[in-house]
């Protein structure tokens, strides 16, 4: 029987039966838990009992993992990654489980893991299940998941996946590119995990403490729980640079990547105010990490975890995966609805965008540039301007100089040209009414002095603004004026509301009452 523990039973339900049919479900049932805030253990120790868990022949197997911050709840990963799975799993003790299987992941292994929170949370766990007495646990630490089928990476995306990235006609590539990722296929790793549920604890095979499992090694001290605990590196079978992995993905959806290589700085700006989909700044880090550490990075060594399944199973290469028939194509619209709903990302993302375009047409200056006579002279330290895929340009403060200076230059034109175009207007029309008297510089001898005290001071400024939000008023011209004269109650432009004409002095004006609202 399988007991399926979720925060969304019913939903998980429904899908289920919908891809299976309710045949092959029939031994499947589905309780509610809350990740987020059941972190005692009496409370899941009494949830399980009830739902007759417990004994030699009960496995379970943790599958929850939150690799980027919640809206709303501040230690959301802490909660997830460490709390309720401890909890959870010291109640599995006390009901005398026979197998609790881990799902990690290899952030545990990178120099920043104790400074990132998901990898940090993650670790603390391992390292506290590893020392669980009397409960078999297998830990996984898996590599970067990906989907054949769907041609995502990680977690699902709520706005856009990673790999959205290179369906845009410029492929951000934070860095030099060059972190090295282990790329493993969802359905490889499934058909793994639950081969390790249904297997004996005693029967699972051992990987040595060799190259690739130092992150590790530390969880087991002096070999106290070798009979118990086994930890596998759950990663696939190559090994490929961020760079050959987006260039891969490219390819898969009928694109030719054009990479451009930038900082990480206005990545972590835009990311720290709210996450893009699973590219959040939890990822970031981690990558700069291993692209800028001064050692080696580790890698997993995944031959034990392959031949889980027998000497014949072998684990999915991505360059093996065929192109399928349908293509992902970039999320605008969701794109933009997150960037309205979190107007902070504008700022460093138009940086982003500037920074892109920038280094782009700097690498194809350089490109189209002669080659210079040799003997080439030593480069000096610091960043390279050849953009290659081993290396990439700082334009960072290059970029943020010339958007900034951009933005001064027009708002400082802009003050120029409207205070050149209503600055007269202003002070003859508002600052001279409020002063006194005054002959209208627009009016002809047969217009009426209007004195300031006989206009309301409110009603002032709200005829100014009526005035140049419609740029036409009303005119007292009479009907049969010269060509080109507006006709009776016709609109005329730039005449001040607050005159009233009096008319022509060969006789009465013909457009009978002044319209609504005419001030006199």
């Amino acid at each position: 029987e399988v007991v399926l523990l979720s925060s969304s039973p019913g939903n998980l339900m429904r899908r289920l039966h919908r891809a299976y049919g309710p045949e092959r479900l029939r031994n499947v049932r589905a309780s509610r838990v809350d990740y987020y805030h059941q972190h005692d253990v009496d409370t899941w120790h009494d949830q399980l009992g009830s739902l007759g868990l417990g004994g030699r022949d009960a496995v379970f197997l943790n599958l929850a993992a939150l690799a980027g911050p919640v809206s709303g709840k501040p230690d959301a990963m802490m909660a997830v990654n460490y709390k309720a799975p401890m909890a959870a799993a010291r109640a599995c003790e006390r009901l005398n489980f026979g197998h609790w299987i881990q799902s990690s992941t290899q952030a545990t292994k990178a120099e920043r893991a104790g400074q990132v929170p998901y990898s940090r949370w993650k670790q603390m766990c391992d390292f506290s299940l590893a020392r669980m007495p009397e409960l078999p646990v297998s830990i996984l630490t898996v590599g970067l998941l990906y989907s054949k089928d769907d041609l995502m990476v990680g977690q699902r995306g709520a706005v856009l996946n990673m790999i959205d990235l290179t369906l845009l006609p410029l492929t951000p590539i934070m860095g030099n590119g060059l972190a090295p990722l282990q790329p493993l296929e969802v359905d490889d790793a499934a058909d793994r995990a639950a081969w390790l549920a249904l297997a004996e604890p005693s029967k699972r095979p051992v990987q040595s403490q060799g190259a690739g499992s130092e992150g590790w090694t530390r969880l087991v001290p002096a070999r106290r729980r070798a009979e118990t605990l086994r930890v596998y590196d759950a990663v696939g079978p190559e090994t490929l640079t961020m760079l050959e992995l987006m260039r891969s993905f490219a390819r898969l959806n009928g694109r030719e990547l054009v990479p451009v290589h930038v900082d990480y700085r206005n990545f972590e700006r835009m990311l720290n105010v709210a996450s893009l989909g699973n590219l959040n700044r939890q990822f970031v880090s981690l990558l700069r990490s291993e692209q800028d550490t001064p050692r080696k990075p580790l890698v997993g060594d995944p031959a034990v975890f392959e031949a889980l399944l027998g000497p014949g199973a072998k684990l999915t290469r991505l360059g093996d995966v065929q192109t399928p028939a349908s293509r992902r194509s970039f999320p605008w619209l969701r794109t933009i609805r997150w960037a309205l709903k979190n107007y902070r990302v504008i700022e460093p993302s138009i940086s982003l965008g500037v920074e892109i375009v920038a280094a782009h047409l700097a690498a194809q200056l350089q490109l189209e540039a002669p080659a210079p006579a040799p003997p080439t002279p030593a480069p000096r330290p610091g960043p390279s301007l050849v953009l290659g895929e081993g290396e990439y340009s700082d334009k960072w403060y290059a970029t943020r100089l010339v958007f900034g200076a951009g933005f001064v230059g027009l708002l400082i034109g802009g003050g120029i040209y409207f205070g050149q175009e209503y600055g007269e207007t202003f002070f003859y029309d508002i600052v001279l009414p409020s002063l006194g008297s005054y002959a209208p510089r627009e009016a002809g001898p047969d217009a009426t002095i209007v004195e300031s005290a006989d206009v309301d001071a409110l009603e002032k400024p709200r005829r100014f603004l009526r005035r140049y939000s419609t740029s036409r008023l009303w005119t007292d011209t009479p009907t049969g004026g010269p060509p080109g004269t507006p006709s009776e109650g016709e609109i005329a432009p730039h005449v001040p509301r607050q005159f009233k004409w009096e008319g022509p002095p060969d006789g009465p004006r013909t457009g009978g009452d002044d319209p609504p609202g005419h001030v006199g």
